[in-house]
Protein backbone atom coordinates (compact mmCIF):
# COMPACT_ATOMS: atom_id res chain seq x y z
CA UNK A 1 0.00 0.00 0.00
CA UNK A 2 3.13 2.61 0.96
CA UNK A 3 4.04 2.53 -3.10
CA UNK A 4 0.65 2.94 -4.84
CA UNK A 5 1.05 6.81 -4.48
CA UNK A 6 4.57 6.21 -6.42
CA UNK A 7 2.85 4.01 -8.82
CA UNK A 8 0.56 6.90 -9.28
CA UNK A 9 3.06 9.39 -9.77
CA UNK A 10 4.86 6.49 -12.30
CA UNK A 11 1.83 6.62 -14.20
CA UNK A 12 1.75 9.62 -15.11
CA UNK A 13 5.36 9.58 -16.08
CA UNK A 14 4.84 6.88 -18.45
CA UNK A 15 2.49 8.96 -20.51
CA UNK A 16 4.23 9.67 -23.58
CA UNK A 17 4.61 13.23 -24.73
CA UNK A 18 5.79 15.61 -27.61
CA UNK A 19 8.34 17.50 -26.81
CA UNK A 20 6.51 20.83 -28.47
CA UNK A 21 3.54 19.63 -26.35
CA UNK A 22 2.45 21.64 -23.37
CA UNK A 23 3.10 19.53 -20.48
CA UNK A 24 -0.12 18.80 -18.54
CA UNK A 25 -0.07 18.49 -14.95
CA UNK A 26 -0.23 15.19 -12.69
CA UNK A 27 -3.98 15.70 -11.86
CA UNK A 28 -4.85 16.26 -15.27
CA UNK A 29 -3.21 13.33 -16.34
CA UNK A 30 -4.39 10.78 -14.00
CA UNK A 31 -7.72 12.37 -14.62
CA UNK A 32 -8.14 10.63 -18.03
CA UNK A 33 -10.01 7.41 -17.87
CA UNK A 34 -8.11 5.87 -20.59
CA UNK A 35 -5.01 6.65 -18.19
CA UNK A 36 -6.93 6.17 -14.73
CA UNK A 37 -7.76 2.28 -15.60
CA UNK A 38 -4.08 1.08 -15.78
CA UNK A 39 -4.02 2.06 -11.77
CA UNK A 40 -7.70 2.61 -10.38
CA UNK A 41 -8.97 -0.18 -7.94
CA UNK A 42 -5.50 -1.46 -7.42
CA UNK A 43 -5.46 -4.35 -6.08
CA UNK A 44 -7.57 -6.68 -8.40
CA UNK A 45 -7.24 -10.34 -8.75
CA UNK A 46 -4.29 -10.71 -11.06
CA UNK A 47 -2.67 -7.40 -10.32
CA UNK A 48 1.30 -7.63 -9.97
CA UNK A 49 3.98 -4.82 -9.61
CA UNK A 50 7.76 -4.31 -8.98
CA UNK A 51 9.39 -1.32 -7.61
CA UNK A 52 13.03 -0.21 -8.00
CA UNK A 53 15.07 1.45 -5.41
CA UNK A 54 18.73 3.05 -5.31
CA UNK A 55 20.74 0.95 -3.70
CA UNK A 56 22.49 3.90 -2.07
CA UNK A 57 19.79 6.33 -0.89
CA UNK A 58 16.74 3.50 -0.74
CA UNK A 59 14.62 5.88 -2.93
CA UNK A 60 11.93 4.43 -4.99
CA UNK A 61 13.34 5.04 -9.04
CA UNK A 62 10.82 3.15 -11.10
CA UNK A 63 8.02 0.93 -11.58
CA UNK A 64 6.11 -1.78 -13.78
CA UNK A 65 3.22 -3.26 -12.93
CA UNK A 66 0.50 -5.58 -15.19
CA UNK A 67 -3.21 -6.15 -14.89
CA UNK A 68 -5.85 -7.86 -16.52
CA UNK A 69 -8.57 -5.05 -17.79
CA UNK A 70 -12.12 -5.82 -17.52
CA UNK A 71 -14.84 -6.69 -20.42
CA UNK A 72 -15.57 -4.02 -22.25
CA UNK A 73 -12.70 -1.27 -20.39
CA UNK A 74 -9.78 -2.48 -22.56
CA UNK A 75 -5.87 -0.86 -22.20
CA UNK A 76 -3.93 0.85 -25.24
CA UNK A 77 -1.71 -2.77 -25.33
CA UNK A 78 -5.23 -4.59 -25.83
CA UNK A 79 -4.92 -8.49 -27.16
CA UNK A 80 -7.57 -10.03 -25.79
CA UNK A 81 -9.25 -10.21 -22.41
CA UNK A 82 -6.80 -12.68 -21.52
CA UNK A 83 -3.60 -10.99 -21.45
CA UNK A 84 -2.77 -8.68 -18.76
CA UNK A 85 -1.08 -5.26 -19.91
CA UNK A 86 2.10 -3.81 -18.72
CA UNK A 87 2.55 -0.17 -17.47
CA UNK A 88 6.26 0.85 -16.70
CA UNK A 89 8.25 4.38 -16.40
CA UNK A 90 11.41 5.54 -14.57
CA UNK A 91 12.32 8.62 -12.63
CA UNK A 92 13.51 11.21 -14.20
CA UNK A 93 17.60 11.34 -14.06
CA UNK A 94 17.93 7.48 -13.48
CA UNK A 95 16.96 6.48 -17.25
CA UNK A 96 19.62 5.24 -19.01
CA UNK A 97 21.13 3.14 -16.36
CA UNK A 98 19.11 -0.07 -16.89
CA UNK A 99 16.59 0.54 -14.66
CA UNK A 100 13.41 -0.45 -17.11
CA UNK A 101 15.07 -3.20 -18.08
CA UNK A 102 15.95 -4.84 -14.65
CA UNK A 103 12.42 -3.71 -13.72
CA UNK A 104 10.86 -5.90 -17.21
CA UNK A 105 12.42 -8.57 -16.57
CA UNK A 106 11.41 -9.13 -12.84
CA UNK A 107 7.86 -8.43 -13.43
CA UNK A 108 8.48 -10.89 -16.41
CA UNK A 109 9.98 -13.54 -14.26
CA UNK A 110 7.22 -12.98 -11.65
CA UNK A 111 4.58 -13.90 -13.84
CA UNK A 112 6.59 -16.44 -15.73
CA UNK A 113 6.55 -18.29 -12.13
CA UNK A 114 2.98 -17.34 -11.59
CA UNK A 115 2.34 -19.42 -15.06
CA UNK A 116 1.33 -16.60 -16.91
CA UNK A 117 1.70 -17.05 -20.71
CA UNK A 118 1.53 -13.93 -22.45
CA UNK A 119 1.95 -10.18 -21.41
CA UNK A 120 1.14 -6.84 -24.05
CA UNK A 121 2.11 -3.27 -23.77
CA UNK A 122 1.83 -0.20 -25.95
CA UNK A 123 4.62 2.16 -26.81
CA UNK A 124 4.72 5.14 -29.02
CA UNK A 125 6.16 3.96 -32.75
CA UNK A 126 8.74 6.83 -32.09
CA UNK A 127 10.00 6.42 -28.70
CA UNK A 128 12.81 4.14 -30.31
CA UNK A 129 14.71 3.30 -26.91
CA UNK A 130 11.85 1.71 -25.63
CA UNK A 131 10.85 -0.26 -28.50
CA UNK A 132 13.88 -1.55 -28.81
CA UNK A 133 14.18 -2.33 -24.48
CA UNK A 134 11.31 -4.13 -25.21
CA UNK A 135 12.61 -5.84 -27.75
CA UNK A 136 15.35 -6.93 -25.80
CA UNK A 137 13.08 -8.75 -23.44
CA UNK A 138 11.52 -10.97 -26.04
CA UNK A 139 8.79 -8.51 -27.21
CA UNK A 140 7.34 -8.94 -30.72
CA UNK A 141 5.41 -6.55 -32.57
CA UNK A 142 1.77 -7.32 -33.18
CA UNK A 143 0.41 -4.32 -34.89
CA UNK A 144 0.54 -0.59 -34.98
CA UNK A 145 -2.41 1.37 -33.81
CA UNK A 146 -2.45 4.66 -34.55
CA UNK A 147 1.10 6.49 -33.62
CA UNK A 148 1.77 3.13 -31.19
CA UNK A 149 3.04 -0.28 -31.57
CA UNK A 150 1.15 -3.24 -29.52
CA UNK A 151 3.66 -5.78 -28.74
CA UNK A 152 3.41 -8.99 -26.71
CA UNK A 153 5.46 -11.73 -25.06
CA UNK A 154 5.00 -15.39 -24.81
CA UNK A 155 6.22 -16.55 -21.53
CA UNK A 156 7.39 -19.86 -20.68
CA UNK A 157 5.75 -20.96 -17.76
CA UNK A 158 7.73 -22.35 -14.47
CA UNK A 159 5.45 -25.16 -13.17
CA UNK A 160 6.48 -26.74 -9.26
CA UNK A 161 5.03 -29.50 -7.17
CA UNK A 162 1.40 -27.75 -7.14
CA UNK A 163 1.00 -27.15 -10.34
CA UNK A 164 2.26 -30.50 -12.67
CA UNK A 165 -0.65 -31.87 -13.46
CA UNK A 166 -2.07 -29.90 -16.92
CA UNK A 167 -5.79 -30.94 -16.66
CA UNK A 168 -9.32 -30.73 -18.89
CA UNK A 169 -12.48 -29.19 -17.32
CA UNK A 170 -15.66 -28.97 -18.23
CA UNK A 171 -18.01 -26.34 -17.31
CA UNK A 172 -21.52 -27.76 -16.50
CA UNK A 173 -24.07 -25.23 -18.27
CA UNK A 174 -26.99 -25.93 -15.53
CA UNK A 175 -26.96 -23.79 -12.55
CA UNK A 176 -26.50 -25.60 -8.96
CA UNK A 177 -27.60 -24.92 -5.54
CA UNK A 178 -25.97 -26.42 -2.20
CA UNK A 179 -28.41 -27.43 0.44
CA UNK A 180 -28.89 -28.02 3.98
CA UNK A 181 -31.27 -30.16 5.83
CA UNK A 182 -31.50 -31.22 9.31
CA UNK A 183 -28.99 -34.29 9.85
CA UNK A 184 -32.25 -37.28 9.93
CA UNK A 185 -34.10 -35.63 7.21
CA UNK A 186 -35.61 -37.51 4.64
CA UNK A 187 -33.92 -37.41 1.13
CA UNK A 188 -36.46 -35.01 -0.21
CA UNK A 189 -38.84 -35.63 -3.44
CA UNK A 190 -37.69 -32.54 -4.72
CA UNK A 191 -34.14 -33.78 -5.18
CA UNK A 192 -33.84 -34.29 -9.12
CA UNK A 193 -30.67 -35.88 -11.26
CA UNK A 194 -28.84 -34.16 -13.39
CA UNK A 195 -25.14 -33.00 -14.08
CA UNK A 196 -24.53 -33.34 -10.47
CA UNK A 197 -26.30 -34.71 -7.80
CA UNK A 198 -24.17 -35.43 -4.61
CA UNK A 199 -25.84 -36.07 -1.15
CA UNK A 200 -23.83 -36.00 1.95
CA UNK A 201 -24.99 -37.01 5.51
CA UNK A 202 -22.93 -36.34 8.79
CA UNK A 203 -24.08 -36.85 12.73
CA UNK A 204 -24.58 -32.13 12.12
CA UNK A 205 -26.25 -31.98 8.63
CA UNK A 206 -27.65 -33.78 5.07
CA UNK A 207 -26.21 -31.11 2.85
CA UNK A 208 -27.49 -32.01 -0.92
CA UNK A 209 -25.69 -30.07 -4.17
CA UNK A 210 -28.33 -30.19 -6.71
CA UNK A 211 -30.27 -28.30 -9.63
CA UNK A 212 -30.52 -24.59 -8.31
CA UNK A 213 -34.67 -24.73 -9.94
CA UNK A 214 -35.66 -27.80 -7.83
CA UNK A 215 -34.80 -26.29 -4.60
CA UNK A 216 -38.08 -25.12 -2.98
CA UNK A 217 -37.80 -21.11 -1.44
CA UNK A 218 -38.39 -22.65 2.14
CA UNK A 219 -35.38 -24.95 2.00
CA UNK A 220 -32.15 -23.12 3.72
CA UNK A 221 -29.88 -23.33 0.49
CA UNK A 222 -27.39 -21.07 -1.23
CA UNK A 223 -27.92 -20.90 -4.56
CA UNK A 224 -25.69 -19.56 -7.95
CA UNK A 225 -23.14 -22.10 -8.47
CA UNK A 226 -21.48 -22.95 -11.52
CA UNK A 227 -19.75 -26.14 -12.16
CA UNK A 228 -15.82 -27.30 -13.21
CA UNK A 229 -15.57 -30.67 -14.27
CA UNK A 230 -11.97 -32.20 -13.73
CA UNK A 231 -11.91 -35.27 -16.98
CA UNK A 232 -10.74 -38.36 -14.85
CA UNK A 233 -10.73 -41.01 -14.14
CA UNK A 234 -7.57 -40.83 -11.41
CA UNK A 235 -6.13 -42.87 -9.27
CA UNK A 236 -6.51 -42.39 -5.66
CA UNK A 237 -2.80 -42.82 -5.68
CA UNK A 238 -2.04 -39.91 -7.67
CA UNK A 239 -1.47 -36.39 -5.73
CA UNK A 240 -2.08 -33.26 -6.11
CA UNK A 241 -4.80 -32.89 -8.79
CA UNK A 242 -7.29 -31.29 -6.90
CA UNK A 243 -5.20 -29.02 -5.65
CA UNK A 244 -3.87 -27.87 -9.20
CA UNK A 245 -6.89 -26.09 -9.74
CA UNK A 246 -8.10 -25.17 -6.15
CA UNK A 247 -4.90 -23.50 -5.32
CA UNK A 248 -4.67 -20.87 -8.41
CA UNK A 249 -8.38 -19.80 -7.80
CA UNK A 250 -7.57 -19.41 -3.66
CA UNK A 251 -4.72 -17.08 -5.05
CA UNK A 252 -7.55 -14.31 -6.85
CA UNK A 253 -9.63 -15.37 -3.95
CA UNK A 254 -12.35 -17.32 -5.91
CA UNK A 255 -14.57 -19.42 -3.72
CA UNK A 256 -15.22 -22.65 -4.24
CA UNK A 257 -17.10 -25.95 -2.86
CA UNK A 258 -15.73 -29.17 -4.26
CA UNK A 259 -17.29 -32.55 -4.14
CA UNK A 260 -15.61 -35.93 -4.82
CA UNK A 261 -16.35 -38.85 -6.36
CA UNK A 262 -14.22 -42.52 -7.31
CA UNK A 263 -13.39 -41.43 -10.54
CA UNK A 264 -12.76 -37.76 -10.33
CA UNK A 265 -13.28 -34.03 -8.69
CA UNK A 266 -15.76 -31.66 -9.39
CA UNK A 267 -15.00 -27.91 -8.19
CA UNK A 268 -18.01 -25.47 -7.71
CA UNK A 269 -17.60 -21.46 -7.86
CA UNK A 270 -20.26 -18.32 -8.52
CA UNK A 271 -21.56 -17.64 -11.44
CA UNK A 272 -20.14 -13.73 -11.05
CA UNK A 273 -16.90 -15.64 -10.47
CA UNK A 274 -17.11 -17.81 -13.73
CA UNK A 275 -15.01 -15.98 -16.26
CA UNK A 276 -12.42 -15.34 -13.71
CA UNK A 277 -12.11 -18.81 -12.61
CA UNK A 278 -11.44 -19.75 -16.29
CA UNK A 279 -9.25 -17.44 -17.27
CA UNK A 280 -6.48 -18.07 -14.42
CA UNK A 281 -7.04 -21.80 -15.05
CA UNK A 282 -5.92 -21.17 -18.17
CA UNK A 283 -3.00 -19.03 -17.58
CA UNK A 284 -1.61 -22.07 -15.12
CA UNK A 285 -1.84 -24.14 -18.27
CA UNK A 286 -5.53 -26.42 -17.87
CA UNK A 287 -7.62 -26.57 -20.81
CA UNK A 288 -11.49 -25.28 -20.19
CA UNK A 289 -13.93 -26.89 -22.42
CA UNK A 290 -17.78 -26.46 -22.24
Amino acid sequence: PNDLRFMWDMLSEAIHREPEEPTPSREEVLSWPGVRRYLENWGRPGDAAVIAHDGRTGDRIGAAWHRLMPVGNPGYGFVDFETPEIALAVVSGHRGRGVGEALLRSLTDNASRRNLRVLSLSVRTDNLSAVRLYERCGFERLFRAGDSWTMKVHLTPERDAMTEHSLTLNVLEERLAVCRLEPDAELPGWVSSGPLLSVTRTAEELSVVCSEESVPEDVKHESGWRCLKLAGPFEFSLTGVLLSVLEPLAEVKVGMFAVSTFDTDYVLVKDEQLDLAVCVLRTWGHEITG
